[in-house]
């Protein structure tokens, strides 16, 4: 007879990767085979956010934890801090130490996410990882620290939020270091950034794969258009519109790898009486078309949730990419008429993913466009399109939903619900409900979804 006991703790440990959370420390009190199976899973993570700093420090961090326990440093791959603990409007500097002990102490991380900051007094611990692969950041640090951080030389997905000057002047230089390494580039939000830095650093990066230039008020679609001629591997790419007058770089760059492509609208109004135009994203869909790119995703995001997209670039999309996307997302910003979203569910063949607002009071009508695809498995709901909070999808309203739509198994709404498909024993249709914090998304709106 088989025991818990006997059991292979490699079994184990795959059995425990389909847990996470609570699961994972429940798991832990069952027996000693239990909890050594699972303190790999359980440790894999160091991650605190804002429910974590509201409790600290009646609540050991997991980094005070790592510092107590020097056993399961070992046990460390990725660290996550979405939030920092205050002590009278200042960061509190116990929890900061407790983070430099527990990243000396941690040999294995590969992955390092701060979204606060607070990297300054991390980053000699971080010179330390040696197998830190991917690295996220609030990077507006001065000369000082720009030149210790730019010592890291093995990254190989690097993100940089919120970049001070200090560090865009050093970044040919860092780049330079990561020529053989480095294949996701992404920098967000950093003013400071201009078309000659950003050159300087893509010369050094032939074989990048990923690159996401998003916020940057210097660089816009048309500066990114003329110098991806350094990276003509490209498979995802994320920019920001500027001016649709702006002339794109002839003859067009050679984009023939795209997969992914997220546009950051920045639309102008015409005239006092007249909408923003769009013609910059139709000369963009224009542009990359050229180089005949395969589209697997398309996201697209607007500056006001009551704007909405023209039926002419719809059916611009589906012209020259229906037949392979798979991933659509439309945010803070609705189709012209339901018409286009028919047309979109019909043409694009290998839909599995859409990413829009619902329309909880025109419902019907929305599951009989949606219904027009029969590959879609996932609809996620970004929200309502109005100032006026509007009704809430309820689970009546899921089962309109996937009783029309055959294929559809998941429905992500807001406030952390998570509809599923299942079948009651009879094997009728009954929809599982699962709730999860919303929390601070730890990859931004433009890069690629799974």
């Amino acid at each position: 007879m088989v025991s818990v006991s006997s059991v292979n703790l490699d079994v184990l440990e795959l059995i425990f990767a389909y847990l996470s959370g609570n699961d994972l420390a429940s798991i832990a009190l069952v027996s000693r085979s239990f909890f050594a199976g699972v303190i790999p899973r359980l440790y894999s993570t160091l991650l605190f956010r804002a429910s974590h700093s509201k409790r600290y420090p009646a609540v050991i961090s997991p980094f005070a934890a790592i510092a107590a326990h020097p056993e399961l440093a070992i046990h460390v791959r990725h660290v996550d801090i979405r939030e920092i603990p205050n002590v009278k409007s200042h960061y509190n500097p116990k929890f900061l130490l407790e983070c430099r002990r527990a990243l000396e102490m941690c040999p294995n991380i590969t992955s390092f996410r701060c979204s606060k900051n607070t990297v300054p007094p991390l980053i000699g611990a971080l010179e330390k990882q040696d197998r830190l692969h991917d690295l996220r950041i609030n990077a507006s640090l001065t000369t000082d620290q720009s030149i210790k951080i730019i010592k890291l030389s093995k990254i190989r997905n690097l993100t940089l939020d919120f970049a001070s000057w200090n560090l865009m002047n050093l970044l040919p230089q860092w780049t330079g270091t990561l020529r053989s390494n480095l294949i996701t580039l992404t920098l967000f939000m950093a003013n400071e950034l201009n078309e000659t830095v950003l050159g300087a650093a893509l010369a050094e990066l032939p074989g990048l794969l990923g690159l996401h230039i998003v916020g940057c008020a210097k660089v816009d679609h048309a500066a990114i258009f003329r110098l991806v001629t350094h990276t003509p591997l490209l498979e995802s790419l994320s920019l920001t519109t500027g001016e649709a007058s702006r002339p794109l770089s002839q003859p067009p760059s050679s984009l023939a790898c795209l997969r992914n492509l997220a546009i950051d609208t920045r639309l102008t109004p015409v005239g006092p009486m007249h909408p923003p135009s769009t013609s910059a994203l139709s000369a963009i869909l224009t542009y990359i078309n050229a180089s005949s790119p395969r589209l697997v995703s398309f996201i697209v995001k607007y500056p006001d949730r009551q704007m909405a997209i023209p039926n002419s670039l719809i059916q611009q999309l589906i012209t020259a990419h229906a037949p392979t996307l798979r991933n659509l997302s439309f945010i803070d910003c609705a189709l012209g008429t339901t018409d286009s979203l028919t047309a979109l569910c019909r043409a694009c063949t290998q839909l599995e993913r859409l990413e829009i607002w619902i329309p909880v009071r025109d419902l019907t009508i929305f599951t009989v466009a949606i219904s027009r695809s029969s590959t879609l498995r996932t609809l996620v709901g970004v929200g309502a399109h109005t100032h006026s909070p509007g009704p809430s999808l309820a689970q009546d309203s899921v089962r309109v939903m996937m009783m029309g739509v055959p294929s559809l198994q998941k429905v992500v709404a807001g406030e952390g619900r998570i509809w599923t498909r299942r079948k009651d024993p009879r094997g009728h249709l009954a929809i599982g409900l699962e709730r999860r914090p919303n929390h601070v998304a730890a990859i931004h709106w433009f890069m690629p979804r799974e």
